[in-house]
């Protein structure tokens, strides 16, 4: 599914949006931009983010050349002591490597991205990529030395992978000072880009080529929302801020609705039980004809990557088969057995994950209830544990609602000591 909105984000009452493929980019606030999704008769929305130049820093980091990208753990320890916040309350994407080695980083604010990323997804606003905007606002396939952009009193600086967000006043101080650091040639080449012929832009033409630079200057209206879209649209742009800990999983996590597991698992509580009916030498040989046909079963109802997997079930088959002649009536309870018996939970409850000890009789699972089922979901979580003692089991459970559900984390063991 391809970009459906491109969004400028300033503040919840200072948006700019442009729909792909409409004419008209807008200005307004989240509420109004909300109004228009409901209009469209749109549930949820694909969105291209983009945020203010002012919200990021960016960092230089020598990384071996022939290494790949780095780990979120790894980057952090990377960069850590360049850096003169917190870690742990910054995000950090890498932008881009050089073929020495030296790689950009940029960061931003943690917090103020989580927040913006969380209030658009409760409004059915789905991010996919978000950028900073200040690399859309640089010339493509540029091959000048240094890129300088003036916008009235803001003067944007690109060279050598890095970027830098500074004010008119003080800037020629600044540069003649950045440029020896950087071993930047006396006779380089600098485009300057103004929307302007006056003001700042003039003077630091003026005092370029007095310093011996060859300046290559353009009048040019700044790039706007509709810009940076098609820009964007055409082609992949490095330093997607939907990394890391905001990386997306493929599919929907509440996608996997449980009731295919408790299907499963009573089709092989029906395939464990026809075993009792062998008690010749036949026993071996039918057994390994139900794993095989358990089997797929399991393939075609869990499918393969489901986290209640094959193996334990068929783990479980196989050691409640050689215990099926034990006349030992106080077993302890199965995995299998175990989904059948919370099979009374409600029917708008996803399993999200499943955990099971045999020694302990114990098992951990998570419901979710999406918030736009109906049911009071804290009322079905305690249905649940209490049809679960009754049959027999200790239940423990905490329930908390996040942005977009309801979700219970339980812990029961069978035959323990509530």
């Amino acid at each position: 599914m391809s970009t459906q909105l491109s969004l400028y984000w300033q503040a919840p009452d200072k948006l700019q949006w442009y729909w792909s493929g409409e004419a008209d980019v807008y200005t307004g606030s989240l509420e109004e931009l909300q109004d228009q999704k409901k209009l469209k008769n749109l549930e949820t929305c694909l969105v291209r983010l983009f945020l203010p130049a002012s919200w990021f820093s960016s960092i230089e980091l020598m990384l071996p050349v022939k290494s790949r990208r780095l780990s979120p753990a790894a980057l952090k320890f990377a960069a850590e002591e360049f850096l003169a916040q917190d870690i742990d309350t910054v995000h950090l994407v890498e932008k881009g490597r050089t073929n020495n080695g030296c790689t950009t980083v940029e960061v931003t604010e943690i917090d103020r991205l989580r927040f913006i990323l969380q209030t658009l997804s409760g409004l059915g606003f789905v991010v996919n990529e978000a950028f900073n905007t200040q690399w859309f606002s640089l010339p493509e396939d540029q091959t000048d030395d240094v890129v300088i952009q003036v916008q009235q009193e803001s003067i944007v600086l690109s060279a050598n992978n890095q970027v830098f967000n500074l004010h008119t006043k003080g800037f020629a101080q600044w540069f003649e000072l950045w440029a020896k650091q950087n071993d930047i040639a006396e006779n380089a080449t600098i485009k300057l880009i103004s929307d302007s012929a006056e003001g700042p832009s003039k003077v630091l033409a003026t005092e370029f080529e007095a310093s011996g630079f060859e300046v290559n200057w353009v009048v040019q209206n700044a790039k706007k929302l509709i810009d940076w879209h098609e820009e964007a649209e055409r082609k992949k742009i490095p330093g997607n801020l939907i990394s890391g800990i905001f990386s997306q999983r493929s599919g929907n996590k509440y996608v996997e609705y449980w009731m295919p597991a408790l299907v499963a698992s009573v089709a092989a509580l029906i395939l464990w039980s026809t075993l009792n009916i062998f008690q010749n030498h036949r026993m071996s040989e039918k057994i390994e004809q139900t794993w095989e046909a358990s089997e797929k079963v399991f393939l075609q109802v869990f499918g393969s990557n489901k986290r209640i997997q094959r193996p334990l079930m068929v783990r479980e088959m196989r050691a409640l088969a050689s215990n099926s002649d034990a006349a030992n009536s106080d077993q302890k309870v199965n995995a299998l057995q175990f989904l059948s018996d919370i099979s009374a939970a409600s029917s708008t409850f996803v399993l999200e994950d499943f955990r099971f000890s045999r020694d302990r009789g114990e098992a951990t699972f998570t419901l979710v209830q999406p918030v736009d089922m109906s049911g009071d979901a804290y009322n079905l979580f305690e249905a649940l544990k209490n049809d679960m003692s009754a049959k027999n089991y200790s239940v423990e459970y905490s329930a908390n609602q996040d942005k977009d559900a309801f979700r219970a984390r339980f812990k029961a063991t069978y035959g323990g000591q509530g």
